[in-house]
């Protein structure tokens, strides 16, 4: 695996397109999934609408990936709200290293994904199970917490 590049271009087209079509409400697509390719250089891993347990399949214990999910948040008033979820995920087995040069594109990645509620930062499946990211997005829901969050 190639060493990481000081500066990431996320200005693919394809990349572009898959995050815009997370953020739509007419798309189905509710996640998007980044990683390092062999050279280095950012490629589009997935995205999809299966929501969280799909795109967690895509995780690999010796890659980082960089994403976003769409959950819904439900009231009993019939209300919903799309809620972004920026998810930076560095596997186990990831060299302490290449983990911390991957750290220099952090601001890159907030970047293109602007607009997102919370940040998850997660080094194993667990740490990204429905469960917590519920109990990240009621900690700053403030005074209206809705009443179930959909993750598909």
């Amino acid at each position: 695996m190639a060493a990481l590049k000081r500066t990431v271009d996320l200005s693919s087209e394809e990349i572009q397109q898959a995050w815009q079509d997370v953020r739509s409400d007419a798309a189905e697509t509710n996640w998007v999934l980044l990683t390092y390719g062999d050279n280095g250089e950012i490629i589009l891993c997935g995205k999809g609408s299966g929501g969280l347990n799909e795109m967690r399949k895509k995780l690999k214990d010796n890659q980082i990936y960089v994403g976003v999910i769409r959950v819904r948040a439900v009231d009993d008033y019939g209300s919903q709200r799309a809620k972004f979820v920026y998810i930076n995920y560095v596997g186990v087995a990831v060299p302490t290293l290449r983990a911390a040069r991957a750290s220099m594109h952090k601001h890159d990645f907030e970047r293109l994904f602007n607009g997102y509620h919370i940040q998850i930062y997660a080094n194993s499946q667990e740490e990204l199970s429905e469960d917590n990211i519920i109990a990240v997005l009621q900690a700053c829901a403030g005074a209206h917490k809705p009443q179930a969050y959909e993750f598909a």
